[in-house]
């Protein structure tokens, strides 16, 4: 009886083999894992926008957060503050920051209805993460902002 040896060909298939399964873990693994549906409330920032944006923005409007229509939630609060913008002042040689008086910055603190689970929160295909650029576009404005903040009913923010 003839022993076989450990060729190269055989670690391609080895390497190949361990390929696959990895491909089909990223692509089917998360959904293997649990989620939860949950009403989330996040905090988007929108900066240096012109006054009277946030006037057409109120609570209890609801809102698209996505281009297709389909992603969308409810205004609980508006904010606004002064924009502040960081000039540089030639004659001493410093910066300063001064306030915009024509700007202000909105934050809106949005309830949407998302599937919660360990890896990601999701409204439909949207994205609920700390640092997303996100649209919001109600009736009569569209703009877009950053999520600041997110408390998922259990506490965790």
């Amino acid at each position: 009886m003839k022993k076989s040896k450990w060729t190269i060909i055989d670690t391609v298939i080895i390497i190949a083999v361990a390929a696959a399964a990895a491909v089909a873990w990223v692509m089917f693994g998360p959904s293997m894992r649990s989620t939860s549906d949950q009403k989330v409330t996040f905090t988007v920032m929108i900066q240096d926008r012109e006054k009277g944006l946030a006037a057409a923005m109120a609570a209890g409007d609801n809102v698209t957060l996505s281009l297709t229509e389909k992603d969308g939630g409810v205004i609980k609060d508006v904010r606004t503050e002064p924009t502040v913008v960081m000039v540089y002042d030639s004659i001493n040689g410093v910066y300063r920051n001064e306030v915009n008086e024509e700007r202000e910055d909105i934050y809106i603190d949005i309830e949407a209805d998302c599937a919660v689970s360990d890896i990601a929160i999701t409204t439909g295909d949207t994205e609920i993460k700390v640092g997303q650029d996100i649209p919001v576009r109600g009736k009569g404005y569209a703009t877009n902002g950053y999520i600041i903040g997110i408390n998922d009913e259990g506490g965790a923010q």
